[in-house]
């Protein structure tokens, strides 16, 4: 497979390209194996920085617990302001009547049911149905059947919205890579055509990306109209809603809950911290940046936060992201195969999204070009490298190579730091552990009740909460750890990632259920 850099960055720089390639699995398994080395020789300097960084650990836990209670605070006055009102009253320079949301939901094989719920959600929206022009990109590796359900999702809804149009993705295109991003860059091309013929102005549309199972919420277009037409400078923002992996929550595993609880967890604390905020699964960004850096990469299987980062540099490092709190409802991983396929789809999708590393290397080179030393875009490139190295070793450093100078050496144990060592590692986990109470209480806030027609399943809540102190920790390594450390390794070696496209199964709750709290 062709990797991103080899077709953006010119050949007399593709050398330094594949040193930053190798750079963060480098660093990730030096912090790894470092620390076991030196216990042979050196344990009490060893133990001495590990419970630094404990410590430091423990300091960030309290930080994000306090993020996520503010970005819930966040997320509950935004479900409940009428953002159509608000829009309705904006004076009319700004353009509200004139305004275009394109909404591009991406289609492979998935089953037309998943479709037809998440065009549902659309409908179901606080918004003029007839100001969305509505995208259905569908791939043609889908085959006949998918092209058929298709038309016949077009034949039902067509009339809901100002437009909609089948965008037919070839699957042979030169040079692309096989991914979401290849696939909405065609469907926005086409959608440029239409805005043309049409006579819209780029400035006056707004583009949404969907993948088949996202759901948005009944105000996520009215708040993202608001938020784009009293922003100052849309042209160098994108915007960014809380994906919430609710759809079907109380249908998979409870290690897969956990996970998908933690996943929509850290999306609400990462928006408390807009600078380090980046595109991630559905987005949105104006129609003019878009034409601006020729829409989406089609060559890379990440799109969205690489997509941060071509316009970051289109515009020269004017670009940010924008955060929203009305979110987008999505899919935890459930396989129509079963709970252990169930369990290996989600490790391949965190693996995809760990894949994200292969940025490092096209920021830092694209830095190195630059005529021009900004101290701000080098903070930000090495954020990008820290937040990975930090995915695929944190973990394990804190639940295995912690306990490193205990085990490998045997003299050590009989010193007085040995023997208080473990007792002050233990301590230092388990106030961190506290924060688990927070992300418990939150949960229950924000979860969505239990279907209508089954057995409230209480005990089995009580009992995912009351172990995740033991299970957090293996599912940090296993859906974690290991699949950062998996991607930056094959970075390294070149061993490039192909896209793989998340099995769902049809089983979801209803819309319904996931806004009925609020």
């Amino acid at each position: 497979m062709t990797p991103t850099s080899h077709i953006e960055i010119p050949d007399d720089h593709r050398g330094l390209y594949r040193l930053f390639e190798i750079l963060p699995g480098t660093i990730s398994w030096l912090l790894l194996i470092l620390p076991l080395i030196f216990s042979f020789r050196y344990p009490l300097a060893v133990s001495s920085v590990l419970i630094l960084y404990t410590l430091f650990w423990l300091i960030r836990a309290i930080r994000m617990n306090a993020r996520l209670i503010a970005g819930y605070l966040r997320y509950r006055t935004a479900i409940k302001r009428d953002w159509l009102v608000e829009c309705e009253s904006l004076p009319a320079e700004l353009g509200w009547n004139e305004l275009r949301q394109v909404v591009i939901m991406t289609w492979y094989n998935e089953d037309k049911s998943i479709l037809k719920a998440s065009i549902q959600s659309l409908i179901q929206s606080h918004y003029p149905l007839k100001r969305i022009f509505f995208v259905l990109a569908v791939e043609e590796r889908g085959g006949p059947a998918v092209r058929q359900a298709a038309e016949e999702l077009k034949q039902e809804f067509k009339g809901q919205f100002g437009d909609f149009m089948i965008a037919l993705h070839p699957g042979d295109i030169a040079g692309e890579v096989r991914g979401k991003g290849a696939n909405i860059t065609y469907a926005a091309k086409l959608v440029r055509t239409e805005l043309d013929q049409k006579g819209i102005d780029y400035e006056q549309a707004v583009v949404t990306t969907l993948d088949a199972d996202n759901r948005v919420h009944p105000k996520y277009l009215a708040n993202l109209a608001f938020m784009f037409l009293t922003d100052v400078d849309p042209l160098h923002h994108s915007y960014q809603p809380i994906p919430m992996f609710f759809n079907n929550i109380w249908d998979v595993p409870l290690p897969i809950r956990s996970i998908s609880v933690g996943s929509s967890f850290w999306q609400l604390t990462e928006s408390m911290r807009p600078h380090r905020l980046r595109n991630f699964s559905s987005h949105a960004q104006g129609f003019a940046a878009l034409v601006a850096t020729d829409f989406w990469s089609v060559h890379t299987i990440v799109e969205d936060g690489h997509q941060y980062w071509r316009t970051f540099f289109r515009f020269n490092g004017r670009h940010s992201v924008v955060p929203l709190y009305v979110p987008i409802y999505q899919d935890a991983v459930l396989s129509p195969k079963g709970y252990l396929a169930s369990f290996q789809e989600q490790y391949l999708q965190k693996r995809r999204w760990a894949w994200g590393v292969s940025d490092v290397p096209y920021v830092f080179t694209r830095l190195l070009r630059r005529r021009t030393f900004s101290v701000d875009a080098w903070i930000q490139a090495f954020r990008l490298l820290e937040g990975h190295v930090s995915w695929a070793t944190t973990s394990l450093m804190l639940a295995v190579v912690g306990w490193a100078p205990i085990y490998l050496n045997r003299s050590f144990r009989a010193t007085v730091l040995a023997v208080n060592y473990p007792l002050l590692y233990e301590r230092i986990l388990q106030t961190a552990a506290f924060g688990l109470v927070i992300s418990f209480m939150v949960s229950l806030l924000m979860l969505p009740p239990f279907p209508k027609g089954r057995k409230k399943v209480s005990l089995s809540f009580i009992l995912e909460w009351s172990t995740a102190p033991f299970l957090l920790p293996i599912t940090n390594v296993l859906f974690g750890a290991l699949p950062s450390l998996e991607s930056q390794t094959r970075l390294m070696f070149g061993k490039y990632l192909g896209f793989h496209v998340t099995e769902k199964a049809a089983q979801r709750h209803e819309q319904e259920s996931l806004v009925a709290k609020h």
